[in-house]
């Protein structure tokens, strides 16, 4: 490689052309607006090809910085590097300082059907193993191209993309509505992506997405009741039956709020039996569990007396 040389450039004069590479969020501009104002330029950026067209390889934040403030140079870096390995390098110079999940899926993408570059060229010219870039590949091309939109325009969480791409492309849009209607976390994501596809059925998948707290809520009960370390093992029965009884009841809450639609005498006679029973022998089994929990802390509190 040849020798580095500086230079100095014009920031609104740049070639911005690799730009949708690197995202930079409003955030991050405005920081870096008021360090160019308070400290000055600290790093040259960098930049490849000649006087003619300076293509910028790194440092996008602080050239749209600069070009708000009214800078009229930015000191640069200049690299004699091919088109391929000025995208290789915005990721080489910023892996360790925030490129994204979603950047790093787009760059892989972008260098096999543009630049026609095979994986194991792109691991090697990466420093990465070809299965990273595979799983990289692979999940770019399972995602719809609204949800990667809005990745990485930063309306749902970056992480997202690897739960979201288990999804077929036509469920995927009203997920991430869902994500951003319920400000959902990654974990939570993946917690929610399982759920619908474990649900059986057309109306529980709807719910998922629909009322993804709510669901999330009823997984989480189950969750909740096998790993809480002060349940002693003697009780875990009676314990799990109570969360089984709460999240039922939940779940008939959630179908009775949607309404039953159209159905014969026969077949309300039938529901209306069913309910009865179910309020008769829930009512006395909790009124036992009650009773049973009262008999328990009478008998601690004579423990406790008689210890004395």
């Amino acid at each position: 490689m040849q020798a580095k040389k500086f230079t100095m450039v014009t920031p609104n004069q740049l070639d911005l052309s690799l730009a949708h590479l690197r995202q930079c969020s409003e955030s991050s501009i405005k920081k870096m607006v008021s360090s160019l104002e308070k400290c000055g330029q600290l790093n040259p950026i960098i930049a490849a090809g000649d006087e003619k067209s300076f293509i910028l390889v790194d440092g996008f934040k602080r050239q749209q910085a600069a070009v708000i403030i009214g800078m009229d140079k930015l000191s640069a870096q200049v690299l004699p590097l091919s088109k391929v390995n000025m995208k290789a390098y915005i990721y080489l110079l910023n892996r360790n300082d925030g490129f994204s999940f979603i950047e790093e899926c787009l760059l892989i993408h972008e260098l096999v059907e543009k630049d026609g570059l095979t994986q194991t060229e792109i691991s090697v010219m990466l420093e990465r193993h070809k299965s990273w870039v595979s799983r990289r590949l692979n999940i770019y091309r399972n995602l719809n191209s609204k949800v990667i939109d809005d990745i990485r325009t930063g309306l749902i969480p970056s992480g997202s993309g690897r739960s979201l791409a288990q999804l077929p492309q036509c469920n995927q849009v009203d997920f991430s509505a869902a994500i951003l209607r319920d400000d959902l976390k990654v974990n939570e994501i993946k917690r929610l992506v399982n759920l619908w596809k474990k649900a059986d059925s057309p109306e529980s998948k709807r719910f998922v997405v629909e009322k993804s707290k709510k669901a999330l809520e009823l997984s989480q009960m189950d969750y909740v009741e096998k790993i809480d370390p002060r349940i002693p093992q003697s009780v875990r029965g009676w314990y799990k039956a109570v969360c089984n009884l709460r999240k039922n009841a939940l779940i008939l809450k959630q179908q009775s709020m949607k309404g039953f639609g159209a159905m014969n005498m026969e077949t309300e006679t039938i529901l209306y039996q069913s309910l009865e029973k179910t309020d008769k022998e829930s009512q006395e089994a909790i009124s036992c569990a009650y009773a049973s929990l009262q008999k328990e802390e009478k008998t601690n509190e004579t423990r406790s007396k008689s210890s004395k």
